[in-house]
């Protein structure tokens, strides 16, 4: 027979088990979450800003100021993206699986070089945030 330390001790462990179970949202704090988003559009303008500057230099001298024209600011990269969020806005629908893909996209985003995104139409592990085409 459980004694009465038994008992309680099952009860706390059951509560705790239920209440578990029970959380919605992610591992990640909703904080982390909104800077986990906020990160991935910094990192994503920068690749742009990369690729773009070697772009410029494979012009032409008399092409490149024309060109030049069409590029933004990392500033202003950040600004038109400041509205978009990698992540669903309704913080319990995030799930730890679309961190994770955000996490390999941004690790996938800052080592390959922009020739090889350029051959390979992007990047197939941020490709995989976007099922629809969208």
């Amino acid at each position: 027979m459980l004694s009465t330390i038994q008992m309680k001790f099952i009860s706390i462990l059951v509560f705790s088990i239920l209440i578990l179970s029970c959380r919605k949202g992610p591992s990640l704090s909703k904080e982390e979450v909104k800077q986990l988003s906020q990160n991935y559009i910094k990192e994503l303008c920068k690749k742009n800003l990369e690729c773009s500057a070697q772009y410029l230099e494979s012009l032409p001298s008399g092409e490149q100021n024309a060109a030049r024209s069409g590029f933004s600011s990392l500033d202003q990269c950040m600004a038109e993206q400041s509205n978009q969020s990698i992540l669903p806005d309704d913080y319990e629908k995030v799930t730890d699986q679309q961190i994770g893909k955000v996490k390999r996209c941004m690790d996938d985003l800052l080592k390959t070089p922009c020739s090889e995104m350029e051959q390979a139409g992007g990047i197939p592990s941020c490709r995989e945030l976007f099922p629809d085409g969208n």
